[in-house]
C-alpha cells in the first residue's frame, strides 16, 4: 500500500511540475490562507493555550479588595496580613508593588524595580539563574540592602559577568548588595506588566509594616495559592465568609474578590483574539473554495486522461486516491510557503502589538504551532480536493473518449458548483468586511471622543525626584517648582505644568473620600479619583473651567486646603447643587478639609473608550509627590523642545533623567492601541479575503466565457449586440456575487454580535456598515466580471 501512495506522490509532483502556473498559483493561494492560520494560531497558543510558566499556574489566583460599590483594587498591606493566615483556602500568599529608583553610576539611570515578599518566587517555583532569593529576615525595615537583577540588566548593566553576585548598586543614594539573577525572559513576570509593557530590571525585599502602609492605602498585589482540594468557588466562598467577618467586626467594609492569574493576565483580549481567529479561519475557506475552483476547472482538461485510465481497468476508488494525494501535495507546499509567511506575520505583529497583547514574548514557531500546520495542510487537501476528486472521476466515457473537447453531460454540475463556491466565497467575504466595517466605525467615533484636553503640541516626560536626596515632602515640591520654572523659560514654551497621572496615561489613583456634614452606609463609601496638579495644569490642558476658579500658585502649603472637581464629580455627588465652597476629606495625608474652589470639564483618564471618572484635584504645594509628569505645551513642533528641556532639567539637578518622553498626541494614540491592532488586523484578513473573493469570481466568470465561446460566436453571428453579450455574461457573475451577498448578510448578523466587546459607539448590526461592505463588494465584483465580460464582446463570429 505505501508503495502504491508513495507512486502516486511521484505521480502527483510530476503533473505540478508540468502545469507550473497552475500549481503557482495554487500554492500561493493556499501559503496565503494557511500562513494567515499558522501566525494567528501561535498568538493563540502563546497567548491563551499555553500555561503560565510557573508551578502549578491553574493553582495560582489574584487576591483583589472590593471596595463599594463593587470597584476591584490592590490590597493593603494589612489585608496581605490577613489573607497571608487564611491557611483554609491558601497554601501560600505572596505580594509585592512596582517602583522606580535611580541607579547612579557614570551617568545616573532611571530603573523598574519591584518589591517583593521572600515567599513570591518559591510559591511560583522559580528559582534564580545565578546566586539566591529573598530570605524572610531580608524583609525587616533595617536589614541590609539586597537586590536581585532582571536577565536583560545583567547583561546590560554587568556585560552578563557570572560574578556578578556580590556587587554592588547605588539605589537613590543607598548601596545595595546583588544577591541573583532571575533566569531570561522573566522581565515581565508580573501581572501588570501586560499593562505597560515595561518590564521590572530590580527586585527588592518588601520592607513594609503598618506604619508605613496603613490598612486604607490599597496599593500591594497580592498572589495566593490555592489550597491542594480547595478549587477556586471553595475558595471564593470562604474569603467572602472572612470578609463578612473582619466587616462585622468593624475592620473594614471591604469585599474580596480572587481572579484566576491567568485570567488577569490574558482576559482582556481574550474575546479579540478569537474573533481573529475565527476570521482567519474563513480566510483559509475561501482559500480552499479558489484552489477548489481550480481543480474543478482542470478536471474538464483531464477527462479524456481520466476516461482512458477506467477505459484500462482503473477502479474510481484508485483515481479518487490519486486526485485527493495530488491536491495533498499542493497542500504540504502551500503549508511549508505558508509557514515562511507566518514567521514573517507573527515577527510584524510582535512588533506592532504597542502594549496590547500579553506574554508577546512567549509568541514563536514552536512544536505545537509546526504541528498545527501540518494538521490544517492536511485538513485543507480534503477541503478543497474531495469535490474536485469526486467529480472529476465522475466521466462519461463515450463522449469523453471520442475527442476530449466540448462539454460533457456532467458539465452542468461541475458549473453549479463552481457556481457555489463563488457564492460562499462572496458571503464569507461580507462577513469579514461587516465585522472590519463595524470596527472602522467604532474606531471612527472613538477618535471622534472628546478626551477633555487638547494633546496638540504638548511635550511629555516623566520625573522622578531620587528619595535619598528628596526625603522631605517640601524638598519634592521645591524640585517641582524649580524645574517648572525652569521649563517655563524655554524659548518656545507656552505653558509648563505637572500632574501625577498623566490622562490616558494609564495610571488611575482611585480612593475613598469624606465630604462635610455628609455620613454614608458602610457599604457606600464615595471613591473619585484622586490626582496631585501644578496651578497651570488645567491651562496647559486647555480644559475648559465650567465654575469657580483656577489654582494658583497662592495655594501653598501655608494657604488654606482647596480642591478643583470634574464635573462627573460635581453631577454624581451634589446634583442639582453648588459644589463652590463645599468641604471634602482628600484623605490621603492631608489634614482635614479641602474646600471645593472650581469645577472642570471631564477628562478620559482610563481611555476613550472608558466613561471619565469622578475626580478631585489638589495643589501638588499642598500634597507634594516624589514622581510626576511634566507637560509642556508648544508653540512649535513638541519634539524640538525635548533637548532644551533635558538641559534645562540638568540645570537643577544633574542626576534627573527624562523618563518615557513623548508627545500627548503619542500618548492619546497608545491607549487606543488595544482598539487599532484588532481593527487593522481584521481589516486586512476581510481585503485578503475580499482579493481571493474576486479572484473566484474572476476565474468562474472567465473559465464560462472560454467555455461559452462558440455558443457566444454563434449569437453574434445571429445579430447579438456586444451590449447583448455584456449583459448577459456580466448577469451570470453578479447573481452569484447577489445570492453570496444574501447570504453573507444572514450570516455576518449572527456573526458580528462576537465583536460586541470591540465596538463602541455602534451595535453588532450596524446599518451603515453592512450596507458599506455589501456595496464595496459589489462594486470590486462588478470590475471582476467586466474584465471577462468586455473579452467575450470580442468574440470573432
Amino acid at each position: 500500500m505505501w508503495d502504491s501512495i508513495a507512486q502516486d506522490v511521484r505521480q502527483g509532483l510530476r503533473a505540478l511540475r508540468h502545469r507550473p502556473a497552475f500549481t503557482a498559483i495554487a500554492v500561493l493561494t493556499l501559503a496565503l490562507g494557511i500562513g494567515v492560520n499558522t501566525a494567528m494560531f501561535s498568538v493563540i497558543n502563546a497567548v491563551l493555550l499555553r500555561p503560565l510558566r510557573f508551578e502549578d499556574p491553574d493553582r495560582l489566583v489574584l487576591l483583589r479588595d472590593l471596595q463599594p460599590p463593587g470597584t476591584p483594587t490592590p490590597v493593603s498591606y494589612p489585608e496581605y496580613l490577613d489573607w497571608k493566615g487564611r491557611e483554609d483556602a491558601f497554601s501560600d500568599v505572596a505580594a509585592y508593588f512596582r517602583s522606580a529608583y535611580f541607579v547612579s553610576g557614570d551617568e545616573t539611570e532611571n530603573v523598574f524595580a519591584v518589591r517583593m515578599s521572600s515567599n513570591m518566587l518559591p510559591m511560583l517555583g522559580i528559582a534564580p539563574a545565578l546566586g539566591r532569593g529573598f530570605r524572610p529576615e531580608e524583609e525587616a525595615r533595617r536589614a541590609e540592602p539586597v537586590a536581585l537583577i532582571s536577565d536583560a540588566y545583567w547583561r546590560r548593566h554587568f556585560g552578563a559577568d557570572p560574578n556578578a553576585v556580590g556587587k554592588t548598586l547605588t539605589l537613590d543614594g543607598m548601596v545595595v548588595t546583588v544577591v541573583g539573577v532571575l533566569p531570561p525572559g522573566l522581565g515581565t513576570l508580573l501581572p501588570e506588566d501586560v499593562e505597560d509593557g515595561s518590564g521590572r530590571d530590580l527586585w527588592l525585599p518588601l520592607r513594609l509594616d503598618e506604619e508605613n502602609a496603613p490598612r486604607g492605602l490599597h496599593f500591594v498585589t497580592a498572589i495566593a495559592r490555592l489550597r491542594e482540594g480547595v478549587d477556586l468557588a471553595a475558595a471564593q466562598s470562604r474569603a467572602d465568609a472572612f470578609a463578612a467577618a473582619r466587616k462585622a467586626d468593624g475592620t473594614t467594609d471591604h469585599g474580596a474578590r480572587l481572579v484566576p492569574l491567568k485570567t488577569h493576565v490574558v482576559g482582556g483580549v481574550r474575546p479579540a483574539l478569537w474573533v481573529l481567529f475565527g476570521a482567519v479561519f474563513l480566510v483559509l475557506l475561501i482559500a480552499c473554495g479558489n484552489v477548489a475552483n481550480l481543480l474543478l476547472s482542470r478536471a474538464v482538461a483531464r477527462r479524456r486522461e481520466i476516461a482512458v485510465r477506467m477505459a484500462l481497468g482503473a477502479r474510481r476508488p484508485r483515481l479518487v486516491r490519486q486526485l485527493l494525494v495530488e491536491s495533498l501535495v499542493l497542500a504540504v507546499l502551500g503549508g511549508a510557503a505558508g509557514l515562511v509567511l507566518a514567521a514573517w506575520g507573527v515577527a510584524l505583529l510582535v512588533a506592532a502589538k504597542g502594549d496590547w497583547l500579553p506574554r508577546a514574548q512567549e509568541i514563536r514557531l514552536d512544536p505545537a504551532v509546526l504541528a498545527f500546520t501540518l494538521l490544517a495542510s492536511v485538513l485543507t487537501a480534503l477541503l478543497f480536493g474531495m469535490a474536485p476528486a469526486l467529480r472529476g472521476t465522475q466521466v462519461a466515457l463515450a463522449p469523453a473518449l471520442k475527442s476530449g473537447g466540448g462539454r460533457d453531460a456532467l458539465g452542468a454540475v461541475r458549473d453549479r458548483l463552481r457556481g457555489a463556491m463563488v457564492v460562499v466565497e462572496v458571503a464569507l467575504s461580507l462577513v469579514l468586511l461587516a465585522g472590519a466595517g463595524l470596527l472602522l466605525r467604532s474606531f471612527a467615533l472613538l477618535l471622534a471622543t472628546d478626551p477633555g484636553f487638547n494633546p496638540s503640541r504638548v511635550l511629555t516626560f516623566n520625573l522622578a525626584a531620587p528619595r535619598g536626596a528628596y526625603a522631605e515632602p517640601q524638598q519634592q515640591a521645591r524640585l517641582f517648582r524649580e524645574v517648572l520654572e525652569r521649563l517655563a523659560a524655554l524659548p518656545g514654551a507656552d505653558g509648563v505644568a505637572a500632574v501625577y497621572n498623566l490622562p490616558l496615561g494609564g495610571g488611575s489613583t482611585d480612593g475613598s473620600f469624606g465630604i462635610e456634614g455628609r455620613t454614608w452606609p458602610r457599604d457606600a463609601a464615595p471613591n473619585a479619583d484622586k490626582q496631585m496638579v501644578s496651578p497651570a495644569y488645567f491651562q496647559v490642558m486647555q480644559t475648559p473651567l465650567l465654575k469657580g476658579r483656577f489654582f494658583t500658585d497662592h495655594d501653598d502649603a501655608a494657604a488654606p486646603q482647596v480642591a478643583i472637581v470634574s464635573k462627573a464629580f460635581a453631577d454624581r455627588y451634589f446634583p442639582g447643587e453648588d459644589p463652590i465652597g463645599r468641604r471634602i476629606d482628600f484623605e490621603w495625608e492631608t489634614k482635614g478639609f479641602q474646600e471645593i474652589v472650581g469645577v472642570v470639564a471631564d477628562m478620559r483618564q482610563l481611555g476613550l473608550d472608558v466613561a471619565a471618572p469622578a475626580v478631585i484635584y489638589v495643589p501638588d504645594l499642598q500634597r507634594p509627590e516624589s514622581s510626576m509628569s511634566i507637560v509642556i505645551r508648544s508653540k512649535t513642533p513638541p519634539e524640538a523642545l525635548l533637548g532644551s528641556a533635558r538641559q534645562a532639567v540638568r540645570g537643577v539637578d544633574p542626576s534627573l533623567p527624562l523618563v518615557a518622553t513623548r508627545t500627548l498626541e503619542e500618548v492619546v494614540a497608545a491607549s487606543l492601541t488595544a482598539r487599532r491592532l484588532p481593527m487593522l488586523l481584521l481589516g486586512g484578513l476581510a481585503l485578503l479575503a475580499l482579493l481571493l473573493g474576486v479572484v473566484g469570481i474572476y476565474g468562474v466568470t472567465s473559465f464560462a466565457v472560454a467555455q461559452r465561446t462558440p455558443e457566444i460566436g454563434m449569437r453574434m453571428a445571429l445579430g447579438a449586440r456586444p451590449r447583448d453579450v455584456l449583459s448577459m455574461v456580466l448577469g451570470q457573475g453578479m447573481r452569484l456575487v447577489l445570492m453570496g451577498t444574501v447570504l453573507g448578510t444572514a450570516g455576518a448578523l449572527a456573526l458580528t454580535r462576537l465583536l460586541g466587546s470591540l465596538l463602541y459607539g455602534v451595535g453588532a448590526s450596524d446599518p451603515p456598515a453592512f450596507l458599506g461592505a455589501a456595496a464595496f463588494l459589489s462594486v470590486v465584483s462588478l470590475l471582476a466580471c467586466w474584465v471577462p465580460a468586455r473579452r467575450a464582446t470580442r468574440v470573432d463570429p
